[in-house]
């Protein structure tokens, strides 16, 4: 609970920074701060809520104060998605049904974890380090190994 209810608040506060809307405390997100109830109509309306500010006009081109300093919405977005792939990644893991991502969208996926899982990420304690991948391991697997993910079988 603790980790979908914290996958849920990222998406908020990612889409809030540049929509210049605090949705939820950034302390409450990272923290985990569970999300009572029923999760499944929660992220439904979180996904429909993110995904409607990230369509605002000019969201991608406009720039904004981060972490990291001041970052294009176009990089911004990067974190947002990041976040939802390894947390996806981690919530069916952790009930022993690991996620493959789609085939088609590896290359993108791939591009996403070389722009946000840097040294500088890390040292603001937003990406893990990443970890060893098995020799057999699959591209998701690389992927998420590179997110800072243990691939576990």
């Amino acid at each position: 609970r603790r980790l979908a209810s914290h996958a849920l608040n990222n998406q908020l506060v990612w889409a809030g920074l540049v929509t210049n809307q605090q949705l939820v405390a950034v302390e409450d997100a990272m923290s985990g701060v569970q999300i009572d109830g029923d999760l499944g109509p929660v992220a439904v309306d979180v996904t429909t809520r993110a995904m409607a500010m990230w369509r605002t006009d000019g969201i991608l081109d406009a720039v904004y104060p981060t972490p990291f300093g001041e970052l294009p919405g176009s990089a911004v977005i990067d974190f947002a998605i990041i976040d939802a792939a390894a947390h996806s990644w981690d919530l069916s893991s952790s009930v022993g049904r690991p996620l493959e991502f789609d085939p088609a969208q590896i290359l993108v996926l791939t591009d996403v974890v070389a722009a946000t899982c840097t040294d500088a990420a890390r040292e603001h304690g937003l990406i893990m380090p990443p970890t060893e991948a098995p020799a057999d391991a699959t591209d998701t697997e690389r992927l998420m190994s590179a997110a800072g993910r243990a691939i576990r079988r």
